[in-house]
């Protein structure tokens, strides 16, 4: 430990914040993809988020490629319908491709939808949009240490956070209400 090396003055504090890292990794593998169930050898396992989803909640069919802006407000109108869910507490999680294809919808209304004034070109001219966007990004902000950005719909605002853990998986996007989540790491385990 007392060893300083050429490129990390530590090696023993290298080691121990990558396995930090791998150990948080685990808790948020766990906490999407795990199954409920208590195992022969006395272990609890505990619902992840996309298990419970699969079983309890609402589920759109989200292909790239051929999902339309239309069809996607069509499924964000029975997510959000303030009869099931009035909540401001509800984060979706998406992988990287489908959070770089609610960023295009987002740009393409702000760039073709918004009209400018007539006779001015540039922001710098004084060009401001004239037309209203109804799915439009609103800016990012940290929450809880995550970077989440809020894109306005005509129902509401949603707060979009990338996921990598979703990468590779068949989970596009996830909506979660925060409000009815909780983290209660077990005690001891039965041990």
């Amino acid at each position: 430990r007392a060893t300083s090396l050429k490129y990390d003055s530590s090696e023993w504090a290298r080691v121990w914040k990558e396995k930090l890292i791998e150990h948080k990794w685990d808790i948020e593998q766990s906490l999407l993809f795990g199954q409920q169930a208590s195992g022969d050898d006395g272990v609890n396992y505990t619902q992840g988020a996309v298990d419970y989803v699969l079983s309890n909640g609402n589920i759109f069919g989200m292909d790239l490629a051929t999902k339309s802006q239309d069809s996607f407000l069509d499924d964000l109108s029975s997510y959000i319908d303030p009869r099931y869910n009035n909540s401001k507490a509800t984060i979706f999680f998406c992988d990287t491709a489908t959070y770089n294809w609610l960023h295009k919808l987002s740009g393409y209304f702000a760039n073709n939808i918004g009209m400018v004034k007539p006779g001015v070109s540039t922001p710098a001219d004084g060009a401001t949009s004239m037309g209203r966007a109804e799915f439009a990004m609103g800016g990012k902000k940290k929450v809880f240490g995550v970077d989440v950005t809020t894109i306005s719909s005509i129902y509401g605002d949603m707060n979009i956070a990338r996921n990598i853990h979703l990468d590779g998986s068949d989970v596009k996007m996830l909506g979660i209400n925060m409000k009815y989540c909780n983290y209660r790491p077990l005690a001891g385990n039965g041990v």
